[in-house]
C-alpha cells in the first residue's frame, strides 16, 4: 500500500521531491497504482546533521528542510523521518541540545504543513523520551525502527511503555545484537513481542519494510514479505 521515499544527500537536487515536475509525477504514479507515499526517510540529514557543530553544514541543512517539508506537503506526506544514528547521533550532551533547539524553530512549520518529523535515535527510552518531553510539540513523533532496537539489545516492551504512543511510523528489519542485517527471523528481533505491542496501542501508521536485501532484489523482498506475513498471521491465530 505504501512506498517510503529516500531522501538521500548525493545528487539531492535530481531527487523528484525537489521539482514542481517531480511531485507531480510523484502524485499522478501514485493515483495510476494506488501505491501511496505517505512518508520519507530522509537520510541526507545523517551526510548534513541538522545538530552540525558547523554553522554553514547546519544552515544548510535547515534550509533544506524547509524546503522538503514544503514540498512533502504538496503531495499529502505525513511523516519525514530523521535518522539521528551513527554519524548523527544525539548521545553528545552538546549536540543534543543543539538538536532541541533547532527542532523547537521548526516547530511551527511543521504545524502550519501537517507535518511531523518522525526522529529515529540509537537513544535508551528514557533519554529517548526525554529528548521528546524536552522538545514538546505534537509534530516530533517517534520512528520505530524493530531491527536497530533489536541490535542495540534494547527491551521492546519498554520502548513501547515509554513511547509508544508518539510511534508514527515504523520499519521492520531483523538485525543480530551488534550486527548487521539479516533476513527476517534470522536475527534477535523478537516479532511476537513486537507484534502485541504493537497491536496493544493499536498503531495504524504506515509498516515499512527496511529489511535484509541483496542483488536478487524483488525475489528476496518477496519472501520476507510472505515470511512476515505469515508470522503475523500465527500470532493472531494463536491469541
Amino acid at each position: 500500500n505504501y512506498i517510503e521515499f529516500i531522501f538521500d544527500y548525493n545528487n539531492v537536487e535530481e531527487n523528484p521531491l525537489m521539482s514542481e515536475t517531480g511531485v507531480e509525477r510523484i502524485s499522478v504514479l501514485s493515483a495510476n497504482y494506488n501505491v501511496q507515499v505517505k512518508t520519507v526517510c530522509a537520510d541526507y540529514f545523517m551526510e548534513y546533521p541538522l545538530h552540525s557543530m558547523l554553522d554553514q553544514v547546519s544552515k544548510i541543512s535547515m534550509d533544506m528542510l524547509n524546503k522538503l517539508i514544503t514540498q512533502c506537503n504538496k503531495i499529502g506526506i505525513t511523516d519525514i523521518i530523521i535518522p539521528c544514528v551513527d554519524q548523527s547521533s544525539l548521545k553528545d550532551k552538546t549536540v543534543q541540545n543543539t538538536f532541541i533547539n533547532k527542532m523547537k524553530y521548526i516547530a511551527n512549520k511543521l504545524d502550519n504543513n501537517n507535518i511531523n518529523l518522525s526522529l529515529e535515535t540509537d537513544l535508551n527510552p528514557t533519554d529517548f523520551l526525554k529528548v521528546i518531553n524536552r522538545i514538546n510539540s505534537p509534530n516530533i513523533t517517534v520512528n520505530y525502527d524493530l531491527g536497530n532496537s533489536s541490535s542495540l539489545g534494547y527491551d521492546i516492551s519498554e520502548e513501547f511503555e515509554y513511547y509508544g504512543s508518539l510511534i508514527t511510523d515504523i520499519h521492520v528489519k531483523d538485525r543480530l545484537l551488534d550486527g548487521g542485517s539479516v533476513f527476517l527471523g534470522d536475527g534477535n528481533a523478537d516479532f511476537s513481542l513486537f507484534f502485541h505491542e504493537m497491536n496493544k496501542i493499536n498503531y495504524n501508521g504506515p509498516i515499512i519494510m527496511q529489511a535484509f536485501r541483496d542483488d536478487d532484489g524483488i525475489e528476496v523482498f518477496n519472501s520476507q514479505l510472505t515470511w512476515l506475513k505469515n508470522k503475523y498471521k500465527r500470532f493472531i491465530n494463536s491469541n
